[in-house]
């Protein structure tokens, strides 16, 4: 037997260089990922196991759900929230459940969260084919859903499929293969591969909605196939598809837009306003994907004869501009709107611009949630520049400010078109004193 040769200080260093790197990739992901920055809820989570395939999972019932009256309880749709956890231990079922809490409580959805085998550590990544571990998965997946359906109320007819990072793969696949148990697709800075897809189940699945949601600054693995899911559903004619990038954000967990996206599918109506949701600014995205971050989506189109879904509450969702809350967009249609001729400069009251705001009037401090509205192609092709008082706070199509003293103020949008076309649009803002307030007192 040759004898084993000394290692040398250079394969010593290349090899200590090499776990360090490793180490330091560990604590960036443990440190971005693990942590849950989400609020708790007010409702009830606990760890349950499947009965017939003993396989765990964890489940959240929202406030309403747990401190409702019976009668309420069972009168009321309950749309369910399957979320896929990413690669453990850098992201758990436990975590996944956590992270939506506080937007099951606003939107009255149940959500579940199953513990996977095929994505962890030790596991294929990127994941290339229907391996034991996952289809075992698959099996597990669907067990533990119908056990949910008869155990809670959860809605049968609307059922989201959603993940964040490697938990995309199975999210992907889920609405694939089983249109009839999900209803629609929402996936945060999620990895996707075609390869466990089947190109012949899509036409059971095109008018689903579906939302891929990527971020500036995300994972190069994460960014490559989330673009490749985007051509995917794009060249497969999804009928009711939306996209968007959300500014300066990394690889972190952002269920509020997913949760939006999916009360507009489910006419749902949430019991509060989206603080995380109004800070969300897009750089870039589709029409569909953009006009969602801004608020002003359409109805969604629908197969013909295909009912349109109530609202949690009974009463008909709101469809068309009337509600920036509750409509989704017919993202079929792709025409863009017209363009006015270019002029140098449009500012009056026939300008196809307006800005929206929350509130033109309140004490201090405010906070002013706007957006711009004009038509939904300037979304994607317009350069937008905001101002308060001519002090230049933002570049995207919507966002915040908070105001801290009291005074009258101009909230205004100039948005240029690359045809060379000039757009303004203005608002006035009046910010009163605080009631308690005492004349003298010195200001933050």
């Amino acid at each position: 037997m040759r004898p084993r040769r000394p290692a040398t200080t250079a394969s010593l260093f290349r090899t200590v260089r090499k776990l360090g790197t490793l180490a330091l990739l560990l604590i960036v992901v443990i440190s971005t990922g693990c942590v849950v920055p989400q609020p708790r809820g007010g409702g009830r989570m606990e760890r349950l196991v499947e009965p017939t395939t003993r396989r765990g999972y964890y489940l959240y019932l929202p406030t309403d759900y747990v401190h409702g009256d019976a009668s309420a309880r069972s009168a009321r749709r309950w749309p369910l929230v399957v979320s896929f956890h990413g690669m453990q231990p850098f992201d758990v079922a436990s975590a996944q459940a956590r992270e939506w809490q506080q937007e099951a409580d606003r939107y009255g959805y149940i959500v579940i969260a199953p513990i996977q085998h095929a994505f962890s550590i030790l596991g294929e990544f990127p994941l290339r084919s229907r391996n034991k571990a996952f289809l075992r998965d698959e099996e597990t997946i669907l067990a533990i859903v119908e056990h949910v359906f008869r155990t809670t109320h959860a809605d049968r007819k609307n059922v989201l499929s959603t993940s964040w990072s490697s938990g995309g793969y199975m999210a992907h696949y889920m609405l694939n293969q089983h249109p009839d148990v999900f209803s629609c697709l929402a996936v945060r800075q999620s990895n996707f591969t075609a390869r466990v897809l089947d190109d012949h189940k899509v036409a059971a699945s095109r008018y689903h909605p579906v939302l891929i949601l990527r971020t500036q600054n995300d994972f190069a693995i994460c960014e490559k196939e989330s673009q490749e899911a985007i051509e995917w559903y794009e060249s497969n004619g999804y009928k009711n598809f939306a996209w968007v990038r959300i500014r300066r954000l990394g690889h972190e967990r952002t269920p509020d837009v997913a949760a939006d996206f999916f009360a507009r599918a489910a006419g749902v109506t949430p019991s509060s306003s989206a603080a995380a949701l109004a800070r969300r600014q897009a750089i870039e995205g589709n029409a569909t994907g953009l006009a969602l971050l801004a608020g002003k989506m359409e109805p969604i189109q629908r197969p013909i004869g295909a009912a349109t879904p109530a609202s949690a509450n009974g009463a008909p969702p709101a469809t068309g501009l009337e509600s920036r809350e509750r409509s989704l967009p017919r993202i079929t249609t792709r025409r863009q709107e017209p363009t006015p001729k270019p002029v140098t400069e449009q500012l009056s009251s026939s300008s196809p611009l307006a800005v929206s705001v929350s509130s033109t009037v309140g004490f201090e401090p405010l906070l002013l949630v706007y957006s711009a509205e004009c038509p939904s192609d300037w979304y994607r092709r317009g350069s937008f520049t905001w101002t308060l008082n001519d002090e230049v706070i933002g570049h995207g199509v919507n966002g915040q400010r908070t105001v801290l003293h009291p005074g009258d103020y101009t909230l205004a949008v100039r948005v240029a078109l690359p045809n060379g076309a000039t757009y303004r649009a203005m608002r006035q803002v009046r910010v009163l004193k605080s009631i308690g307030a005492r004349a003298g007192e010195p200001r933050p």
